[in-house]
């Protein structure tokens, strides 16, 4: 992957981290990662698998592959759009069987020049830069909504620090989606069923598909319900803000979940969508 320029570090951060060159914290923690991954219990879902023998939609989701959106952040679609095709086709077929965890970039792989994979847009510390392999999250953002709806446990999920895009064409609520970065920056979710589910992806211009299957019905619903939001101007910065649950509906009644409390800096024009001011 391309290096970015140095850049401010998040607050929060070690100070150390804006004078480390970013190829060797990226070298350091895939390393981690790895370690980290042998000493795991966790089994990660290898098995590939047919749709003749799942032939139960469990859910689906699609997104469009171009947006209108200002300036830059409309650069290297169809690079992007390659990208996504390299990586679909490798998440396509995947199953998870009962007790074991889809990892978003271990399925993927490393997103190199080598593998096939093009400059396009991805976001670094807060910026937007071209490197190898980008564009990707936009199929991880699929994947959680896939996940949400299945029942699946989201044991990793990283979340944008920005808020990219207006909602025109937006089909799912804000601040669900995830980030990823090969290997320590990561999308995983666990199968608790006790049946296996399949996994399909696919770029369908217009759009990116995804969808998940099952071998049997399941009388379990569950859904994504959006709560708190707002946009609300902090310090002269427009943010916004949401919590988002997962309602489930079963035999046994309706339960709510809470995934999570989104509060992102807004990116584009929406001084006319801010409701109030916070000092």
């Amino acid at each position: 992957m391309t290096t970015a320029a140095a850049l401010p570090a998040r607050p929060g951060r070690h100070p150390l981290h804006r004078f480390v060159p970013f190829a060797l914290r990226v070298f350091l923690r895939r390393r981690l990662r790895d370690w980290q991954d042998f000493r795991s219990p966790e089994i990660i879902a290898a098995t590939r698998s047919a749709r003749a023998d799942h032939p139960v939609m469990v859910t689906e989701k699609t997104s469009p592959l171009k947006r209108e959106v200002p300036g830059g952040l409309a650069a290297h679609i169809e690079e992007k759009t390659h990208n996504l095709r390299l990586a679909a086709a490798r998440l396509n077929g995947l199953l998870i069987r009962p007790g074991e965890t889809f990892s978003f970039t271990r399925t993927i792989g490393p997103t190199t020049r080598r593998r096939g994979y093009r400059p396009a847009l991805e976001f670094r510390d807060g910026h937007a830069v071209t490197a190898v392999g980008g564009g990707l999250c936009q199929l991880a953002n699929l994947i959680v909504l896939l996940g949400i709806e299945a029942g699946l446990e989201i044991t990793e999920r990283h979340r944008h620090s920005l808020d990219l895009f207006p909602d025109a064409n937006r089909t799912a609520p804000f601040g669900c989606g995830a980030t990823v970065f090969y290997n320590h920056v990561d999308l995983r979710l666990r199968n608790p069923h006790g049946y296996a589910l399949l996994l399909e992806a696919a770029v369908e211009p217009p759009v990116c598909r995804a969808a998940m299957y099952s071998a049997v019905p399941d009388p379990r619903r569950c859904r994504m319900v959006e709560t708190d939001h707002e946009f609300v101007k902090v310090n002269g910065v427009i943010r916004r803000r949401n919590r988002l649950w997962r309602e489930s509906d079963d035999c046994t009644g309706v339960r709510r979940e809470l995934l999570c409390d989104n509060d992102c800096r807004v990116v584009y024009p929406a001084e006319h969508l801010v409701t109030r001011t916070e000092p």
